[in-house]
């Protein structure tokens, strides 16, 4: 009789004898294969709940997953019973979510005490008080981080529902009824990240005051908003004193007149910007922020050789990544005096030039070997007049460099479209 009642006993009688037994398999398997077996049965749903709560995992619900991300949990959009059966499930373990529309705000109100991170999505809400109860400071009080992503409110919305929340990150993506007036009610102290993209209803009235109030900020994104917004807003970033990221992208490609404002930022580590450049702008960029890892600039029609000079002597020994868009008048000589001048550089990205030769890909690649034995440089030359040799694939194609420009170079990447 006990013989057969022992082999009647299945796996998980057995890890459960032994507690520390089942938490060292399990923490080698993903949340999300977890969240997926855990419908197999009540039993083993709650030992993977169990598993959950004592190993002090913390979930992020996302619409979209990175497979590659551990802890992450996929709802699909149009499930709501799932939404709400897993936010039930999960409740304090969840420090991420979305929520689309009210509803969904309720539920996470109610089950997840310890959210940092929160996306509303599709929020529609023409009245304050109907987001004053489920306002951040009352109903969140863990909460950092919050965006609005395609939301159809009010700036006065947005105000009930932050109310004097000292939040550190805010997003705003196509949010087309802001304005940016709801930043003068708003509790901007510990703010360390901003990012407006896609929201044309932004004006600078509005926020040329709040950068009065941003001195904690590190990274500042503003994204195909109206250039006249992006125009005005530029004498506003020397007051960001510990900026680290900021990205200025403008579809119109207008001027920039911002080189001597960043300039002030020593801090800065990250750079992206779409405006037209000038040479004075460069030194002054180059020189001043000494930190320096990442360039990227998007419109370099107004620059001039002399500019990649000042790029490699003022900041090649710091640069990875560098992108030099729309440069005409480049040459091969330019790419390799970068490439020389620029040893820990991971990704250089060039593209417009027409001056291009096919002897660039060697000289680039004996000029990496060079400067950095042993690491591989990805090389964009996209939209150059080499790009169409480089694409080449049939080896009895027309052209006027093919065989050369096929060979594989050691140390270098080729990237073309």
């Amino acid at each position: 009789m006990l013989e057969a009642e022992e082999d009647e006993r299945t796996i998980l009688d057995y890890l459960n004898t032994n507690e520390r037994c089942w938490r060292a398999v399990l923490q080698y398997v993903p949340v999300k294969d977890l969240i997926r077996t855990e419908g197999t049965s009540r039993r083993w749903q709650g030992v993977v709940l169990q598993y959950f709560k004592e190993a002090g995992v913390h979930i992020t619900i996302e619409e979209y997953s990175n497979e590659k991300e551990h802890n992450i949990c996929r709802l699909k959009r149009s499930s709501f019973k799932s939404f709400e059966s897993w936010t039930k499930k999960l409740g304090s373990l969840v420090v991420a979510t979305y929520c689309i529309g009210l509803r969904n705000l309720e539920i996470i109100k109610e089950n997840c005490p310890n959210i940092e991170a929160l996306e509303l999505q599709d929020v529609q809400c023409g009245a304050p008080k109907q987001l004053r109860r489920h306002n951040i400071r009352d109903n969140f009080k863990c909460l950092q981080r919050l965006t609005l992503n395609s939301c159809s409110m009010p700036d006065s919305c947005v105000n009930q529902f932050v109310a004097d929340k000292a939040l550190e990150g805010l997003k705003f993506y196509s949010c087309d009824a802001l304005t940016g007036a709801c930043f003068k009610n708003m509790n901007l102290s510990n703010l360390k990240s901003l990012e407006i993209d896609m929201c044309s209803g932004f004006e600078a009235k509005h926020m040329l005051p709040a950068f009065d109030r941003v001195s904690e900020l590190t990274k500042l994104k503003l994204s195909h908003i109206s250039s006249e917004f992006l125009e005005e807003i530029q004498v506003g970033l020397d007051k960001m004193p510990k900026m680290e990221t900021l990205d200025l992208n403008d579809d119109e490609r207008m001027r920039g007149e911002c080189g001597q404002q960043l300039s002030t930022l020593t801090r800065l580590k990250h750079l992206l910007l779409a405006y037209q450049m000038f040479d004075e702008d460069i030194e002054a960029i180059t020189r001043c922020c000494k930190e320096l890892v990442t360039l990227n600039l998007w419109d370099c029609r107004s620059m001039w050789r002399p500019s990649v000079k000042l790029i490699w002597k003022n900041a090649g020994a710091r640069l990875t990544s560098l992108t030099l868009a729309q440069f005409d008048d480049l040459k091969d000589a330019d790419i390799v005096a970068l490439i020389r001048g620029c040893p820990l550089l991971t990704e250089l990205t060039v593209t417009g030039s027409r001056q291009l030769t096919a002897r660039l890909p060697a000289r680039a690649a004996a000029a990496r070997r060079a400067a950095a034995p042993g690491r591989v440089l990805q090389l964009d030359l996209s939209f150059t007049n080499l790009s169409s040799d480089l694409c080449v694939e049939d080896t009895d194609a027309d052209g006027p460099y093919p065989d050369v420009l096929r060979k594989k170079y050691e140390g270098l990447n080729i990237i073309c479209f």
